[in-house]
């Protein structure tokens, strides 16, 4: 309407008279107090009209320097002089289809993976089609090196397929597996150059610096995290990841003052909540692709200004009393291969040894310990037949509580179901506490199943038919009911009641022909192998 106004006085009656005139220089200078009065009421609550244009008119952060400071709103970081990007989950999806993703550290890093692995579930990615990996390292003294946490070796998609990898570690050589700074300095320098030498020609790594360890979150339970994490040796330790950094030419993200900006998000004095976690994610995406999602425009990595003084800093860290000295609660130095001040030599070793393990362990499980959290996908109105013989169930994956082979298919039992199978078979578990599990699973089809369990955990536990808290004897339902036992044995014989594979051989022998001549000659009876178990 003002427009209106202005166009009929100015442009239809502007040589009427002065007052025309006179009100249309009021008119129009009203007109640009309204432009300025709507930018302003738009601007972000408490925002000026200066800060709101410079907002406006800010470019994209270049570097990880550009990020700070700045404030965290609502799951977004926001620097006050640039602007950074904040990824849905069709953006992560794009980025790291483009940039596959390896993550080589801790739970740290490990949080920002399961925060972008919900976003590939929402985008509509999951299984093997994930571009995106974890290998457990969590300390320079226990880096499983190529495998994840479940075992499942990732040497292939490190060397072949990650376009990008990250190493965050820290927390742990803090506490736990401290070795003073000199061990921690030559263990990470000794990690940075191998992932670097095993990650295919191309792909970059980058170090991400220790986050802020907030002591008034720690678990109660938690002694270490109190007194061993300090304000001033996290300092220190950051000092030591920014020299590794320089002295191996590897660029570093850090996100300090975010998790320092939102460190009552903590939820145990080192992890953080979703508020958090999603703004550290951003800004890893802004690394790898860029503002846009789609590969250009990408934030620089930050490379500290320092010079490489290996020798200076180490002396400047062992005269540090805060980074070298335990305090009092913290573990003592008692870890598989010591801690001596030799250089990095015994980290080497350590690694060397991992790399072995990781292998032996990977060729040894196959593909069998897959584990997923989406189904396999088959055609419409195609059913695959049912599972003949016990080889059969593998490879496979697991999904929704249920194991689900490639090659066939595997029964799902109702609670009913459950309750008819075991009034035709009365079952007894004999062992451990992981045959007394599948009592309590099979308990779901009623409590009046004929499912027991003997308790005879190891070789040299000597009852043959007594249950495990209850201590009633199940002479008469082992010899006289049951049509079908479950044997397992073998996790107490490896630790607590370990004596030797020869004694453990004869009387598991001993043991098993023991409990073929007490069942009926009609009963069944199969013997469970060790399962994983997961260090």
């Amino acid at each position: 309407l003002k427009l209106q106004f202005l166009y009929f006085i100015g442009c239809r009656h502007m040589a009427l008279n002065r007052v025309s005139l006179t009100l249309y220089a009021f008119m129009l200078s009203s007109f640009f107090v309204m432009l300025k009065n709507t930018r302003r009421y738009s601007a972000p609550d408490g925002a000026s009209l200066l800060d709101y244009n410079s907002i406006v008119a800010a470019a994209a952060c270049k570097t990880n320097s550009d990020l700070f400071p700045g404030t965290l709103e609502e799951k977004s970081w926001e620097p006050a002089g640039c602007t950074l990007a904040e990824y849905t989950a069709d953006m992560t999806a794009e980025c790291l289809e483009a940039v596959p993703y390896l993550a080589i550290g801790d739970t740290i890093g490990e949080q920002v993976v399961a925060h972008m692995a919900g976003d590939l579930r929402r985008a509509g990615l999951g299984g093997d089609d994930v571009p995106m990996r974890l290998v457990w390292t969590p300390s320079t003294r226990v880096p499983h090196f190529e495998s994840d946490r479940s075992g499942r070796n990732q040497r292939e998609f490190m060397t072949k397929v990650a376009e990008f990898a990250t190493l965050s570690l820290g927390e742990w050589d803090l506490g736990v597996h401290w070795c003073g700074t000199d061990e921690f300095y030559d263990g990470l320098k000794a990690l940075v150059l191998k992932y670097k030498a095993l990650l295919k020609p191309g792909a970059r790594l980058a170090m991400y610096n220790m986050d802020y360890i907030n002591p008034d979150k720690c678990r109660e339970s938690s002694v270490w995290c109190r007194t061993c994490n300090t304000i001033g040796k996290v300092a220190v330790y950051r000092e030591i990841v920014q020299m590794v950094a320089v002295c191996t030419g590897t660029g570093m993200i850090d996100t300090y003052p975010i998790t320092r900006a939102g460190r009552n998000h903590s939820t145990d004095g080192l992890h953080y909540t979703s508020e958090v976690v999603k703004p550290k994610a951003d800004v890893l995406l802004n690394v790898m692709c860029g503002t846009d999602g789609a590969g250009s425009n990408k934030l620089g990595l930050w490379y500290p200004n320092i010079e490489c003084n290996e020798a200076e800093a180490k002396a400047r860290w062992r005269r540090d009393p805060v980074a070298n000295a335990h305090s009092k609660g913290c573990p003592d130095n008692t870890n598989e291969f010591g801690c001596p001040n030799d250089n990095g030599a015994a980290a080497r070793r350590y690694l060397d040894h991992k790399a072995v393990e990781a292998r032996q362990m990977a060729e040894e499980a196959g593909r069998n310990t897959n584990v997923e959290t989406s189904a396999p996908q088959r055609e419409a109105g195609t059913e695959l037949p049912l599972c003949k013989k016990h080889e059969d169930l593998f490879p496979g994956k697991l999904h929704d509580f249920q194991w689900v082979p490639e090659k066939c298919r595997l029964k799902f039992y109702t609670k009913q179901e459950i309750a008819q199978c075991l009034e035709r078979k009365p079952f007894a578990a004999i062992g451990d506490s992981l045959g007394e599990q599948l009592v309590f699973a099979l308990r779901s089809g009623g409590a009046n199943v004929s499912a027991k369990a003997v308790w005879s955990p190891s070789m040299q536990w000597n009852t043959l038919t007594m249950s495990h808290k209850t201590k009633i004897n199940l002479m008469d339902y082992v010899t006289k009911e049951v049509e079908y036992a479950a044997l397992s044995f073998g996790m107490w014989d490896i630790g607590v009641h370990w004596c030797g594979v020869e004694d453990f051989y004869h009387k598991l022998k001993a043991k098993i022909l023991k409990y073929r001549s007490m069942l009926k000659p009609s009963a069944e009876m199969v013997l469970h192998n060790l399962h994983y178990i997961n260090t």
